[in-house]
C-alpha cells in the first residue's frame, strides 16, 4: 500500500524543520518559504488547510534554495508530459524528473565505450572555500576526486572541470578543462533557458564512459548521479554521507539503482546488466514517459539515504 508523503500543516512543518536543519538550511529562510507557499496557495485556490505538501519541485516547491537547474529540468519534463503540476503524486513532486525528449536524444548517441572514467563539472569552488578556511562538508565532499583521477585516469579518460580560471594548469593528458564551459555556479543570465538547455557533449562523453565520478556538491547529492544513469554510465561515489546523503532527497534514493561506492572497496567492473537495470528504473521513476509512477516511503518512516547515513556513522564510530 502506497504511503503518502502528504501530511497536516503542523506535521509537515515539523518534518521540514528536521530535514532542513540536518542540511544546515537557516530557519529564517524556512519561515520565508512558508510564507511564500501560503501566498501561492491563496492565489491559486489550493488550500493549505486541506493539503500541505512537501514538494521539492514544481509550483508547490516548499524550499526554493535547491538546484535551479534541477527545477528547470523538472519543469520542462512536466511541460512535455501535459500533466497538471498540482495533481501529480507526492512522489513526482519530490523526485528529480528529466524530459523524455532528452532521453530520446541520448538513445540516439553512440554508446560504444571509449573511456573507462569521466568527470565533468565544478571543482575549483570547493578548493577556494577551503583555502579561505571553510571546511564545511559541502566544500570537502570533492576532495577525493583529484586523488582518484591521478591514480586511475589514463590518456583515454576525461577530466573536464567547468569552473577553472585563467592560469589553470592541466594535471594530465586526460585533463581537457577549458575556460567558459557550462557552470551552474555562474549561469548565463542573458539566456532564460540556460538551466534547461540540453548539453549534448556532456551526455555524449558520459555515454562513451564505463563510469562517471559523482561526488556531492553544495549539498550531499548531485544531478550527475542520475544523469550518468540516463547516459548508460555507472555512477561512482566515494561515501554515502557526502555524496548521496541528502535525506530530503528521499524520493531519489528510494530508487534501487546500482552503483559503486569506493568506501566499499569493491572492484570497479563495468556491468551491462547494471546499466540496463538502471535505465529501466530511470525511465519508470525519473521521467513521465510511462506515467506518474510512484515509490512508497519505506515502512520504517525513514528514507534509504538517511538509513545509510546512520549506518555509515555507526561504522565510523565503531
Amino acid at each position: 500500500m502506497s504511503r503518502s508523503f502528504s501530511c497536516s500543516v503542523m506535521a509537515g512543518l515539523a518534518l521540514t524543520q528536521t530535514v532542513l536543519a540536518f542540511q544546515g538550511i537557516p530557519q529564517a529562510l524556512l519561515q520565508e518559504e512558508g510564507k511564500q507557499h501560503q501566498l501561492l496557495a491563496a492565489h491559486t485556490g489550493h488550500s493549505e488547510q486541506q493539503h500541505f505538501r512537501m514538494c521539492h519541485w514544481g509550483p508547490e516547491q516548499f524550499y526554493s534554495g535547491l538546484s535551479g537547474r534541477a527545477q528547470a529540468v523538472w519543469n520542462l519534463a512536466l511541460e512535455e508530459s501535459g500533466l497538471d503540476a498540482y495533481n501529480v503524486s507526492d512522489y513526482a513532486c519530490n523526485v528529480p524528473k528529466v524530459p523524455w525528449s532528452w532521453i530520446e536524444k541520448i538513445h540516439t548517441m553512440d554508446h560504444t565505450k571509449h573511456r573507462s572514467y569521466n568527470f565533468q563539472g565544478a571543482y575549483m569552488f570547493s578548493v577556494v572555500h577551503q583555502q579561505l578556511g571553510d571546511m564545511r562538508p559541502q566544500y570537502t565532499a570533492r576532495n577525493w576526486l583529484i586523488d582518484f583521477v591521478k591514480e586511475n585516469f589514463t590518456d583515454i579518460d576525461l577530466l573536464k572541470i567547468s569552473d577553472i580560471t585563467a592560469g589553470y594548469k592541466p594535471i594530465g593528458p586526460y585533463d581537457k578543462s577549458t575556460l567558459g564551459g557550462f557552470d551552474s555556479h555562474h549561469p548565463n543570465s542573458s539566456d532564460p533557458h540556460y538551466f534547461a538547455s540540453f548539453d549534448e557533449p556532456y551526455f555524449e562523453e558520459m555515454a562513451a564512459s564505463n563510469f562517471t565520478l559523482c561526488p556531492g556538491g553544495d549539498r550531499p547529492w548531485s544531478m550527475r548521479f542520475y544523469e550518468a544513469i540516463a547516459a548508460g554510465s555507472i555512477p561512482i561515489i566515494n561515501s554515502v554521507a557526502l555524496d548521496t546523503g541528502a535525506m530530503d532527497m528521499w524520493a531519489l534514493w528510494e530508487i534501487p539503482y546500482k552503483y559503486y561506492t569506493l568506501s566499499d572497496r569493491e572492484p570497479l567492473v563495468y556491468r551491462q546488466d547494471w546499466v540496463d537495470h538502471n535505465m529501466e528504473l530511470f525511465i519508470k521513476y525519473q521521467t513521465f514517459h510511462q506515467g506518474d509512477n510512484t515509490l512508497a516511503l519505506p515502512t520504517s518512516g525513514q528514507p534509504k539515504a538517511s538509513r545509510k547515513v546512520v549506518d555509515a556513522e555507526a561504522v565510523s564510530n565503531a
